[in-house]
């Protein structure tokens, strides 16, 4: 029972900590107005594997983590507020969404795409580290491999399920909105990405709470 608590309170955090407009996030969703749903499973998959790496590895060492992460909290935070600007940017005045043509050919990868975009996402090592504390402070402190793994698997699934999610929203605005209707949610996308990369800036100046 214990081993199953462990596994269903990190799906749970892994949920809440992925609601917000990331990048993996916007990608899965454009990949799959772009190209269907088969290819947005795909990059679902692959952008919810870093999770699992990033939570196993906070579970193994969350501690030297977080001291070792404290140094660079800042060149992480602009790290990730940077590319959430050139996300946006390119949302709001570069994406045209539209189904691909019958024989348009697509680049391969969806899965490795949406691994190496999860992966470039350092901040969520401080995310699981916390995670990780939260439940020692909850008396959840066991180590081993069991629990190990039931955590990094919740993390994985949590991002998983949210993906595609998704991915079958991504799916309906295909259907059921024109491309004009497209391009604006996308720009309404990329202008939300922009306040989050702007606010993330700030944050890392000093200049705002």
């Amino acid at each position: 029972m214990g081993t199953l608590l462990y596994f269903l309170l990190a799906m749970l955090a892994s949920i809440i900590g992925s609601l917000q407009a990331g990048v993996v996030n916007t990608a899965v969703l454009a990949h799959t107005v772009k190209w269907g749903r088969t290819a947005g499973r795909r990059m679902a998959v692959g952008g919810s594997i870093p999770e699992f790496v990033y939570a196993g590895v906070a579970f193994w060492g969350a501690g030297r983590l977080v001291e070792l992460l404290e140094l660079g909290a800042r060149g992480i935070t602009l790290v990730i507020s940077a590319i959430l600007l050139v996300l946006g940017l390119y949302f709001v005045f570069l994406f045209r969404p539209r189904p691909a043509a019958p024989g348009e050919d697509k680049l391969t990868g969806d899965l490795w795409r949406g691994l190496l975009l999860g992966l470039a996402n350092p901040q969520l090592l401080l995310f699981w580290c916390g995670v990780k504390l939260l439940f020692v402070s909850l008396g959840l402190s066991r180590d081993g491999a069991w629990p190990l793994l039931a955590f990094a698997l919740g993390a994985f699934a949590g991002a998983l399920v949210l993906l595609l999610v998704l991915v079958r929203l991504g799916v309906q605005a295909q259907e059921r909105l024109s491309p004009q209707g497209l391009r604006r949610l996308f720009r309404g996308i990329g202008l939300l990405l922009l306040a989050s990369g702007l606010y993330g800036l700030l944050r890392a100046q000093g200049w705002v709470p």
